[in-house]
């Protein structure tokens, strides 16, 4: 198993982690807004629950074009002309509306700053090894289009692109639908998680 490998499965295991946590203490707290402010706790909901949709249609929009070249081929369109790292940006908008579908405040404020305060330096991390493939055409790119927050809208796409299906379906599969690595069926195969 080499570095990069080990670094996304324990980011990945620190990530499902941290979901565990926050499910935990969500079983042992309760919002007062649907007591207090009925209609605060239904927006709150309401949000959440578009933040998700948005979120989860984002990853596979995002997914679908960088499926079977990420690391390959340094992708620019779609997504990618928005942002340099649509699926860490869509991943936060998901998981911020799910902590607001808790309806409390609290939740998505700590989920906003542990999301932005590890995955940050994972982003930085893995422009250098994007930096290194691709050299100065990532250069530009880095100075064209922003690290994670959209600032302007430069969007781009092409007519057509190609992308491999199987990669795809990976994509999409549920991750807790993956084995996890070392699992059985998975020796001397590498899964590349997106993001």
């Amino acid at each position: 198993m080499n570095a990069t490998h080990y670094c996304a499965t324990a980011r990945i295991n620190l990530s499902r982690l941290a979901a565990f946590v926050f499910l935990m203490a969500l079983c042992v707290t309760a919002s007062r807004w649907p007591h207090t402010q009925p209609v605060v706790g239904h927006l709150l909901g309401f949000m959440g629950w578009l933040l998700v949709g948005i979120g989860v249609m984002g990853r596979i929009w995002a997914g679908s074009y960088i499926c079977g070249c990420k690391n390959v081929k340094l992708m620019t369109d779609g997504p990618y002309s928005l942002c340099r790292n649509p699926l860490y940006l869509f991943s936060f908008i998901g998981g911020l509306g799910a902590m607001l579908v808790t309806q409390t405040l609290l939740f998505p404020a700590v989920f906003a700053l542990v999301f932005l305060g590890y995955y940050r330096p994972v982003m930085r991390s893995e422009e250098n090894t994007l930096l290194d493939i691709h050299g100065n055409s990532f250069e530009s790119y880095q100075k064209d289009v922003p690290l994670f927050w959209p600032q302007r809208i430069r969007f781009k796409e092409p007519e057509h692109y190609s992308m491999s299906a199987k990669q795809f379906r990976r994509t999409v599969r549920a991750p807790a639908a993956r084995p996890p690595a070392g699992a059985a069926g998975s020796a001397g195969r590498r899964e590349t998680a997106p993001g």
